[in-house]
């Protein structure tokens, strides 16, 4: 149950720092780009991950993950970069999913790796689309980054 709470917590505390890095002044998107991924770092180590290379690596490309909204899948497409559309978010949640790669190299768990991945990548397509209010939007997509780390 305290493992279950527990990860509820680092989730919102990501979650919040998700979205600080989102509102622009007096924050910035280094509040996104680097609170995330340490509180998937702290997370990890919380749930037994050893502190080691695949654990770096693995926040290293979360934090790259994070700093875009990949909105070149929209010019790829030949379609407008103003708004960011649902495949855009698929992207973004498909990317933060792959962020985890390293520690499916050291774990070797690819099917939980896959289905993290997949899961990601819809529910941030999903959430983003869904919902019209940008605090709780920004909120739900850095949660759910720690959140679904319960899969593995």
């Amino acid at each position: 149950m305290i493992t279950v709470i527990m990860l509820i917590a680092f989730s919102f505390v990501a979650g919040v720092l998700y979205r600080l890095g989102g509102i622009g002044k007096p924050f910035n998107t280094k509040y996104r780009d680097f609170g995330v991924p340490i509180i998937y770092i702290l997370y990890l180590l919380y749930s037994g991950t050893p502190f080691n290379v695949y654990l770096i690596a693995s926040a290293i490309l979360l934090f790259i993950s994070l700093t875009t909204y990949w909105k070149c899948v929209s010019r790829w497409l030949g379609q407008s970069t103003e708004n960011v559309h649902w495949y855009n978010w698929l992207c973004t949640g498909l990317v933060y999913g792959l962020a985890g790669f390293p520690l499916a190299m050291y774990y070797g768990n690819w099917h939980l790796f896959a289905l993290r991945v997949v899961l990601l990548s819809l529910v941030t397509m999903c959430w983003s689309e869904s919902i019209g209010d940008a605090d709780l939007e920004e909120v739900g997509r850095g949660f759910f980054i720690i959140f679904t780390l319960g899969i593995l």
